[in-house]
């Protein structure tokens, strides 16, 4: 099964100073012969996408959008992860309504306001190889079962509209209600 478009919780086991502690990721790939990749979504920066742009020589006249902390992997890489209502060069899709984008042109269209309705920035992101998230899931050696993810359906509202422990905390709620919820 799938986990494209779904949620990953950390579990409240996680240690705290390490860069899952707390953390919810939202997963846009995962099949068995590529992995998993998704990007943690509660957890912004001190940078902003006008440095960004800055950056790149592009006037990106907003200063208030922070860019998150994605993950680990490939920290220097952007990830535009934003409602299927728009697209840029390399766009794809990312589950349900979802779609991710990473080339230079989204900033200069970002930068002139042609933008999706909702969307986040992220530098990094997360990685598993094909088999590793579902051993962690299940808690298979050498991963520990109290350190495990919990799972929820993703929604465009859910994803980009809160950050920080408030998501991580809405998120924790929503899974223990979702997995309640397939017994009734």
């Amino acid at each position: 099964m799938s986990l494209v478009g779904k949620l990953l919780i950390a579990h409240p086991n996680v240690p705290t100073g390490t860069i899952f502690h707390r953390a919810v990721i939202y997963l846009y790939q995962d099949n068995a012969e590529e992995g998993s990749i998704g990007v943690i979504i509660n957890k912004p920066s001190k940078f902003t996408v006008k440095d960004v742009c800055q950056d790149k020589g592009i006037n990106y006249p907003w200063s208030k959008k922070v860019i998150y902390h994605g993950g680990p992997v490939t920290q220097n890489a952007l990830v535009l992860l934003h409602t299927n209502d728009w697209s840029s060069q390399n766009t794809a899709a990312g589950g349900l309504n979802i779609c991710v984008s990473s080339d230079t042109l989204m900033f200069e269209k970002l930068a002139i306001g042609d933008e999706p309705i909702y969307w986040r920035l992220f530098g990094g992101m997360c990685g598993w190889a094909p088999g590793q998230l579902q051993a962690e899931m299940k808690g298979e050696w050498p991963y520990r079962p109290e350190n495990s993810w919990l799972v929820a359906d993703a929604t465009d509202t859910f994803i980009f509209s809160q950050e920080g422990d408030k998501q991580w905390q809405m998120a924790f709620e929503l899974s223990g209600s979702q997995m309640f919820d397939q017994y009734w």
